[in-house]
């Protein structure tokens, strides 16, 4: 276990750097194919040649197999549906509501897609089950179904300047590499992607990110087992292990992370690049795929801070070859220092401004980050902790003041009440908290004897975990619900999933939200946390995995009856089946997707058994079976 501590540690450390920010996402699918059978592909150069010069996940894995479930992790967080023919309007969270909230454009280019709005299910050899971004109530509207359009409309929005900010795109199936092979698929990324790359937001100092991601990985076919692996000590529960590539001008050339990942990290990652005031599922939990960037990261001040001129200003580059570090206030230049971190005081007049920190190196490479500020008359400006931030006891306070008058002294209260007093400008002090919600107000007196006060929140706690789902004792269907949250002051970097004592589950985030495979009896679950130290902390339950009951409502057990023979049975609407099958004497003689079966089949006279049968989507079953007798 200790090796497995360490070895997780380093995997996922690096995952700390902050995402740059960006208005200019994009989002390449493809289906269908692992890992192995895409890199070192000979018949993939042009994907191969991307993987090379700009970043590629090496441990990133599907959540599950199924195209449309799959594909909603990367909108959603969550599978949403498995109905690959659903034409639905979900009203659940989603990328587009966010996109929406926060007046950003999207788009969603189809291959084969026939015309603007279309909401069938298919099309020459385009499917809907490939477009997820469309079914939801934020997208459904005909204001907004609008904006999934036939993938030719990408030519004239590049042409005339008018690409959207989030561009989410689908090859058809032949050039996906669902129905087609994966060198056909490497031929439409090399026809298409150059145009998307010669964008403005992909030069020297651009914005734009581009995923090229696969669905799941590779499906069971001639021989071939289902890959299923979710993660390099997980061999089953989830879609397998696939290639995803990141590629930007702020993206470390030729990385190869070896951090896993999945597509609610890749959410996550889009999220926070877009600075979205929520993650949609899962999303909300995983941690940003932060190590594939380069990026600069604001130390002092904090974003929408109030400040006072001239402003404090402490950043840093984590490009290992950076070369000159620059500020600038409203786009316009106002200090420049060789190196890779700045430390400088810079002037700026009263009120609202935008302060960029921005970084670049010998090959051209430039990364920045903005950060909006309100400059008052008289400030105080918290260093440490960052508001609303999870926090240890005692907790180190630090503040400083500043302004057009001297200050004279600093004063600390906690939740109203009065902790510490200091002379001068500055504050330094660790504080005891007890375990809960404080609000923290840092007080400044200047030589006139004007107050100046800045409040902020904190949370103090120590490591814990909380899991929402399954309840203690529970009882329910198979697959297992696990939803989890962790608190912790050091942050949190994997959370896994252990069923009588076996790793089955685990996830780069600070929790989890995932629906396990898990067989009927009684189950012994633990839910694991690490963090960034290398400590590991859980919390334990016991659960109860019933059988799925299905139902034959008729004919009854032992009736007899006459050809053709009505059939109606059903499953719970809570449960997992997806499929019901109807034998007759031990062949299958129906089937239809859904969880009631009702049809009429023709039986010679005599003696017959029959079987009726729930699947859920990951082969399980669960059957009833009765004898009747045709006349």
């Amino acid at each position: 276990m200790k090796q497995l501590a360490l070895s997780l540690l380093i995997a996922t450390s690096y995952a700390w750097a902050q995402v740059p920010q960006s208005r200019h996402i994009w989002i390449v699918t493809e289906e269908n194919h692992s890992y192995e059978s895409v890199i070192g592909n000979s018949g993939m150069p042009y994907f191969n040649s991307l993987a090379g010069k700009y970043s590629l996940a090496t441990q990133y894995y599907a959540e599950q197999h199924n195209s449309i479930s799959a594909l909603m992790w990367l909108v959603a967080g969550q599978p949403v549906t498995s109905n690959n023919q659903t034409t639905s309007c979900f009203n659940l969270n989603n990328i587009a509501r966010h996109l929406i909230a926060q007046g950003f454009t999207w788009r969603s280019y189809q291959e084969d897609l026939p015309y603007p709005g279309f909401t069938g299910i298919s099309s020459v050899n385009y499917v809907r089950r490939h477009n997820p971004i469309i079914d939801f109530t934020d997208t459904c509207a005909p204001a907004q179904s609008i904006h999934s359009v036939p993938f030719t409309q990408l030519a004239a929005d590049i042409a005339n300047h008018s690409t959207p900010n989030y561009a989410y795109i689908t090859p058809n199936l032949l050039n996906d590499g669902h129905d087609g092979p994966l060198p056909a698929a490497d031929v439409w990324l090399s026809r298409n992607v150059p145009a998307i790359l010669a964008l403005p937001e992909f030069q020297p100092g651009g914005d734009g990110i581009l995923f090229v991601v696969w669905d799941e990985g590779g499906l069971a076919s001639n021989g071939v087992t289902q890959d299923n692996r979710c993660s390099a000590r997980v061999a089953n529960g989830c879609g397998g292990r696939i290639a995803t590539l990141v590629i930007g001008p702020q993206v470390k050339p030729g990385y190869k992370s070896p951090v896993r990942y999945d597509h609610a990290n890749l959410l996550r990652t889009v999220c926070d690049a877009m600075g979205l005031k929520d993650c949609p599922g899962a999303g909300s939990v995983a941690s940003p795929m932060s190590d594939f960037f380069n990026s600069v990261a604001i130390a002092t001040p904090f974003a929408n801070a109030i400040v006072a001129s001239p402003v404090h200003v402490v950043a840093k580059s984590n490009q290992l070859n950076a070369t000159t570090m620059q500020v600038y206030v409203d786009n316009a230049l106002k200090y420049q220092v060789s190196g890779g971190s700045v430390d400088t005081y810079v002037p700026m007049s009263l009120g609202s401004h935008i302060l960029g920190v921005q970084s670049s190196d010998a090959t051209g490479g430039i990364h920045k980050r903005n950060a909006s500020v309100s400059v008052q008359t008289e400030a105080v400006v918290i260093l440490n902790p960052a508001p609303n931030s999870v926090v240890g006891s005692p907790v180190p306070i630090s503040a400083a003041a500043g302004g057009q008058r001297a200050v004279s002294k600093m004063q600390l209260y906690v939740d109203g009440n009065s902790k510490f007093q200091s002379s001068g400008n500055t504050l330094n002090v660790a504080v005891p908290l007890s375990l809960g919600n404080h609000a923290v107000a840092v007080q400044a007196t200047d030589t006139s004897g004007a107050l100046t006060t800045t409040t902020f929140h904190v949370v103090a706690a120590g490591p814990s975990i909380q899991i929402v789902s399954p309840l203690p004792n529970s009882s329910f269907y198979a697959p297992m619900y696990v939803s989890a949250t962790t608190q912790d002051p050091t942050p949190v970097i994997a959370v896994q999933i252990y069923a009588d004592n076996a790793l089955v589950y685990e996830v780069s985030g600070t929790g989890v939200q995932a629906s396990l495979p898990i067989s009927q009896g009684t189950h012994g679950v633990v839910v694991q946390a690490w963090n960034q130290s290398g400590a590991t902390y859980k919390k334990s339950l016991s659960v109860n995995v019933v059988p799925v009951p299905i139902t034959i409502l008729s004919p009854p057990a032992n009736a007899t009856v006459t050809s053709p023979v009505a059939i109606s049975a059903s499953a719970p609407t809570n449960s997992p089946v997806q499929t019901m099958q109807i034998y007759v004497d031990n062949a299958l003689a129906y089937q239809t997707s859904g969880q009631t079966v009702n049809t009429s089949l023709p039986m010679a006279s005599g003696l017959h058994f029959v079987v009726v049968k729930g699947w859920d989507g990951s082969g399980n079953n669960w059957f009833t079976s009765e004898h009747i007798t045709v006349q």
